[in-house]
């Protein structure tokens, strides 16, 4: 039901698009829009559309690529270009890559991943278009686990002391405009797009999640990054008092209340593609907000043996990130990034 929902909402855009002979070219659409998709939408629309299509078995990779792009924008309800201009994104108005793959290795070239875009990725075999997901560029970057994506911020705590801080005595005032955040919200579930009237004030966030600061938990591995990091989230929604925990590898982790939540064996902390205090639009949220707008909760552990314990914990807004952190180790970049995308998304 929900997914003819989803269709449905997709193929009115689609038909506005139509209409009004909206250019593939025209400036960005943002969520305010009618014009716009939501992620969810796109994939529904693009599934329903392409799904079994044999346009592009047997092509050149440039042939393919382009036919790809073509199929996508008549998916969508543009009228396709004979030629593609080598514009960022390819396809500018629903701000949108395309790529065709045949093998879970990805390749972007050029450019880095771009938090904004959305990429829709066409799974081929031999004969036709066998599946299609959508992803924003920040979730993508977690598919890079290669280590050749190596355009990240990094930064450190400026503070020697290490005693736990609520460094945002409040959220962005745009935040704080448009969600009403109270002490006393209802919470959904962690996946959830942000919704007035279910998202906290930050000063409770960072009440609910002090108690978390003597705890100790088991380690599952020096090298088990990724899982270590999964049990402090877990825990981070039981203690915020979310109905059950749930996650789909997107930023930030905790998308019902903005909340990006980090786990530090070390004083260096990744930031990933974008700086906190960014103004660039999350494509998590459908553009309605952005990194600044985003709760960090950042907790500092030591290991010992088979366990870690949470020594303290900063909870700060995008905004305010640099007032407690320095930056550092600005950026590099690569002419070719890897990604391994899920074999999942290949098994039909």
């Amino acid at each position: 039901m929900e997914q003819d929902n989803l269709l449905r909402e997709a193929q009115k855009v689609r038909a506005i698009i139509q209409q009004r002979g909206v250019s593939v070219y025209d400036s960005p659409t943002n969520v305010e829009s009618d014009d716009f998709f939501t992620v969810v939408q796109l994939e529904a629309l693009l599934k329903k559309q392409l799904i079994g299509r044999t346009d592009l078995a047997g092509l050149a990779v440039r042939t393919r690529s382009r036919i790809a792009k073509t199929l996508v924008c008549e998916a969508l309800g543009y009228q396709a270009p004979r030629s593609f201009k080598r514009v960022s994104p390819r396809l500018p108005h629903p701000l949108i890559d395309v790529y065709a793959q045949q093998s879970t290795n990805l390749q972007i070239w050029n450019e880095e991943i771009d938090t904004a875009r959305r990429y829709v990725i066409l799974i081929l075999d031999d004969k036709s278009i066998t599946n299609v997901r959508v992803i924003t560029g920040a979730d993508l970057a977690h598919y890079d686990y290669t280590g050749t994506l190596t355009s990240k911020y990094q930064a450190s705590r400026r503070s020697e002391n290490y005693d736990s801080l609520l460094v945002s005595t409040s959220d962005t005032a745009y935040f704080t405009e448009t969600l009403k955040p109270s002490d006393e919200a209802i919470l959904g579930l962690p996946t959830n797009q942000p919704e007035v009237g279910k998202v906290l004030t930050i000063e409770e966030v960072y009440r609910r999640v002090l108690p978390i600061v003597g705890r100790d938990f088991e380690d599952p591995g020096v090298v088990q990054e990724r899982n270590r990091g999964a049990v402090i989230h877990q825990e981070v929604c039981k203690q915020l008092g979310m109905v059950e925990f749930a996650d789909n590898g997107q930023f930030p982790d905790i998308l019902s209340q903005l909340i990006e939540v980090k786990l530090q064996l070390a004083r260096t902390v990744d930031l990933g593609l974008e700086l906190p205090n960014s103004n660039t639009p999350l494509a998590s949220t459908n553009g309605m907000f952005s990194g600044r707008d985003v709760r960090y909760v950042i907790f500092y552990a030591d290991r010992h043996n088979s366990s870690f314990t949470i020594t303290h914990v900063v909870v700060v807004t995008g905004a305010d990130f640099f007032q407690e952190h320095r930056q550092f180790g600005g950026l590099t970049t690569n002419k070719k990034l890897q990604l391994r995308l899920p074999t999942s998304w290949f098994s039909g």
